[in-house]
C-alpha cells in the first residue's frame, strides 16, 4: 500500500507520455492540477518513463501495447484501460481521446477537419485515429469534452452534435520561467550570428515540433521567395522541426533562395531561437492550438499566425492584423514587408508578451483545477 492510498484515485489515460510533445505536457499539467486537489494520480500509458511522471507527482503504469498498426490497437488500449479501471475503481478518469470515460475527454486534434484543410479531402474509411475518436465522441458517455481552441469546439459541435454546454475550451499554458524576454534574448547576438543573421538582417522563423505539411512549410518557402525578390538581401529564414525537410529545401533551391535558409531539428533551448528572431510565423493549414506561438509571444517576439491556428484566437481582439488565411501568400508577404519597413517591433513584442502572460502555466493550472473540481 502506498502512502497516498487513502487519497481518491484519478487516472489519466494517454497512449504515450514524453515531455517533448504538447499532449504529454498537457497530461503532466493535469497531473499537477489533480495532485493539488488531493488526488493520487496514475497515468496509464503504453510508453513513457516512470521517473518523468514522478517529477509531476504521478505514478506511471505501463499497459501492454498491441504490436500491429491499425484501428484495433487504439481500441485495444481502450479495453486495457477499462479493465484496469474496473479493478481499481478510480474516482475520476481523464481520457486523451483514445478511451471512453464518464468524466472528461481532453482532445488535442481534429483529424477530420485537418484532412479537409490540408489535403482538401475526407479521411478514408477505417482511419486509425478517426475510428477511435468517432467512437469516443459519438458515444456521448462523457460529462465534458475539453478542447484546445474555439476552432476545435465548433468542429466537434457540428461533427458530433455535442452540446456546447458540454464543451470546455482549455488553452494550453507556457512556463514563464523558461519563456521570457530576459532568458530568450540573453545571448541574442551570438545566436543570430550562428544562424547567419547580422544586425541588419531581418530573421523570420517557423518553429514547430514537426509535420511540415500541416504547418505549411511550403507556403513559408513561397513567402520567402517573394520577400527575397522584393527586399533583396534583407531577410533570412529559419525552419525548425523534426520532419523530412528535403522537399522544401529543394523548393528553396529551385527558387534560387537556398542560401537564405537555415534548417534545424528541434532543440532543448528553443527559447533562445525565439529570442533570436525578428518575427515568428506559423502559416499552418491547421494547428489546433500551437503552443509555440504562445511561447514566442512570451519571449517578446512578434508573431503572424494563420486563421486556422487556435492560438490566433488570443489575438483577435487586440491584434487582428496579425492573422491571415494560410494560403494567402500575398497577404503574409505584404504584412511582413510592412513590419520590416514601418512597425515598431519592440513595442509590438512588448504588447504580445503582456498578452501571453495571462496564459502562464500557473494560471492555466488554476483553471484546470477549477475544471476538475466541477466534475
Amino acid at each position: 500500500m502506498t502512502r497516498d492510498s487513502h487519497k481518491p484515485l484519478a487516472v489519466i489515460a494517454i497512449r504515450q507520455v514524453d515531455k517533448s510533445t504538447g499532449a504529454s505536457r498537457n497530461a503532466f499539467e493535469q497531473a499537477v492540477a489533480l495532485g493539488g486537489l488531493g488526488y493520487r494520480v496514475v497515468i496509464l500509458a503504453e510508453r513513457g518513463r516512470p521517473a518523468l511522471a514522478e517529477r509531476f507527482g504521478a505514478e506511471l503504469v505501463r499497459l501492454w501495447r498491441w504490436p500491429l498498426k491499425g484501428p484495433f490497437r487504439r481500441f485495444w488500449f481502450n479495453r486495457r484501460v477499462q479493465a484496469w479501471c474496473r479493478r481499481q475503481r478510480p474516482a475520476l478518469l481523464v481520457s486523451h481521446g483514445d478511451v471512453e470515460t464518464p468524466d472528461t475527454v481532453y482532445m488535442h486534434n481534429c483529424v477530420h477537419l485537418a484532412s479537409r484543410l490540408i489535403h482538401g479531402r475526407e479521411l478514408p474509411a477505417g482511419h486509425e485515429v478517426a475510428a477511435i475518436h468517432d467512437h469516443v465522441l459519438s458515444g456521448g458517455q462523457f460529462r465534458q469534452v475539453a478542447v484546445n481552441s474555439r476552432l476545435m469546439a465548433e468542429d466537434f459541435q457540428t461533427r458530433y452534435g455535442i452540446d456546447a454546454a458540454k464543451i470546455e475550451i482549455s488553452y494550453p499554458g507556457y512556463d514563464p520561467e523558461v519563456f521570457n524576454v530576459e532568458r530568450a534574448r540573453g545571448d541574442r547576438h551570438a545566436r543570430r550570428q550562428a544562424l547567419g543573421a547580422d544586425d541588419d538582417t531581418f530573421l523570420i522563423g517557423l518553429i514547430t515540433s514537426g509535420n511540415f505539411t500541416k504547418r505549411n512549410v511550403a507556403g513559408f518557402v513561397e513567402m520567402a521567395t517573394a520577400l527575397t525578390q522584393r527586399l533583396p538581401g534583407r531577410c533570412r529564414f529559419l525552419v525548425v522541426g523534426k520532419d523530412d525537410a528535403a522537399p522544401y529545401r529543394q523548393q528553396a533551391d529551385t527558387a534560387g533562395i537556398a542560401d537564405a535558409f537555415e534548417w534545424r531539428s528541434t532543440v532543448s533551448d528553443v527559447e533562445t531561437l525565439y529570442g533570436a528572431l525578428d518575427l515568428f510565423v506559423l502559416p499552418a493549414h491547421i494547428e489546433e492550438f500551437g503552443r509555440v506561438s504562445l511561447e514566442a509571444m512570451a519571449c517578446g517576439t512578434p508573431v503572424l499566425l494563420s486563421r486556422t491556428t487556435g492560438a490566433a484566437e488570443l489575438l483577435e481582439e487586440s491584434h487582428s492584423d496579425l492573422i491571415f488565411d494560410s494560403r494567402d501568400t500575398q497577404g503574409w508577404v505584404a504584412r511582413i514587408e510592412r513590419l520590416i519597413e514601418q512597425d515598431d517591433l519592440d513595442a509590438l513584442g512588448e504588447s504580445l508578451a503582456r498578452l501571453a502572460s495571462a496564459y502562464s502555466y500557473r494560471r492555466q493550472t488554476e483553471k484546470l483545477k477549477r475544471s476538475f473540481a466541477s466534475l
